[in-house]
């Protein structure tokens, strides 16, 4: 595939090899930019120059030479390592056109869980800010655990997102902060401390003049109950198709964020990838002195269009589309793949959002992004 970069974003021609971005771009005209740019960030950007540890999977690249894929279709990841602690990532991030990193506000690095470098601070914001690239904030300790979703946590950690993101980060008003909610939690009582987390959030943000709009990692369940009371403005749905009330919600097109991929990578490293709704397009991401300017439809509706859900708990993989073809892998419920190419019932895939091949896969296993599909 062959782009070429336009301001911080790309633009994709009508000559691209991929079914769905030829697809995508006849609709909206032959061409479009991946995001607004200020001439803030395009100066930035012209002067510019870089926790989770994982398998990238079945089909991912294990060169070491440094070369690039061809490109990354998703402008917006999230990562819990500092993108300068790792040679050369600032440079991937602008050479295959990422717009915006989530980052972790939380009380201190966590080296217990894997995670040394999770907490976003003040030089690796300035160095995401220099390179054109905004930042969405998000706030997360252990909280994948039951006990740590209570009304006195709530108040804690909407009293520390606050500190970090005025004194640490500087992060301008009426952007936002996401607060993790990282469980598959759906009984009364934890929905009820669910609620309660969330309520003393908001009490915290009002009696210091509601700074930031307040946003939610996880599932549909958690997503639908929080925007129902009017507990958060922004809905962040988390990959894990399992979790209670995702596909409802998703089809629902409630959601800002989806997290479609935990297997992006960039050299030998391992993001997140996620997608922007294209009727909601306010993620609430921000640059040095202002908010970032939003996607337009038509850029978000390409991004999204890109990848596809499979039906099925476990779908192989085939080193060729023909019957008979011997399967190097099979796909899990964890993988949103790339679709290539289509030819003949088979679609050809990448798993690591690359445009690298991890295989063949029968039509009959895959749905397009539109409708997430329930999973035999």
């Amino acid at each position: 595939m062959v782009f070429r970069a336009t301001g911080v974003g790309l633009c994709l021609p009508l000559g691209c090899t991929s079914m769905w971005s030829r697809r995508a771009a006849l609709a909206l005209g032959g061409a479009f930019v991946l995001g607004p740019v200020t001439a803030r960030a395009q100066t930035a950007r012209d002067g510019a120059d870089t926790d989770r540890a994982a398998d990238p999977g079945p089909g991912a690249s294990t060169a070491t030479d440094g070369a690039l894929p061809s490109f990354l279709p998703t402008a917006v990841i999230d990562a819990a390592f500092d993108m300068t602690s790792r040679p050369g990532m600032i440079d991937m991030l602008r050479a295959r056109q990422v717009g915006c990193v989530f980052r972790y506000y939380a009380y201190k690095d966590q080296p217990e869980r894997g995670l040394p470098n999770k907490v976003l601070r003040a030089s690796e914001a300035r160095a995401l800010w220099d390179a054109g690239i905004s930042i969405g904030a998000v706030f997360q300790y252990n909280n994948d655990r039951i006990e740590s979703i209570t009304p006195e946590r709530g108040r804690a950690d909407a009293e520390f997102a606050l500190d970090h993101a005025q004194t640490v980060i500087g992060q301008p008003k009426d952007t936002a902060i996401y607060f993790g909610v990282d469980g598959s939690w759906s009984g009364a009582d934890q929905m009820r401390g669910v609620l309660d987390y969330f309520t003393a959030v908001q009490s915290v943000f009002a009696a210091r003049g509601a700074p930031y709009r307040v946003g939610a990692y996880g599932s549909g369940t958690v997503l639908g109950a929080l925007l129902d009371r009017g507990l958060i403005e922004l809905a962040w749905l988390a990959l894990s198709r399992g979790w209670p009330g995702s596909r409802a919600f998703y089809n629902g097109d409630r959601w800002n964020l989806f997290q479609f991929s935990h297997h992006l990578a960039f050299g030998q490293n391992i993001v997140d990838g996620n997608v922007v709704n294209p009727n909601r397009t306010d993620i609430g991401a921000f640059y040095r002195t202002a908010p970032a300017p939003v996607l337009d439809f038509g850029t978000a509706f390409l991004l999204k269009d890109q990848f596809w859900f499979s039906n099925a708990r476990r779908v192989p993989i085939y080193d060729a589309p023909r019957a008979g073809a011997r399967k190097v892998a099979d796909m899990t419920l964890a993988y949103n793949p790339i679709v290539l190419t289509s030819t003949d019932g088979w679609h050809a895939v990448s798993l690591d959002g690359t445009d690298r091949l991890a295989g063949y896969v029968q039509d009959k296993f895959l749905v397009p992004s539109g409708t997430m599909p329930a999973y035999r």
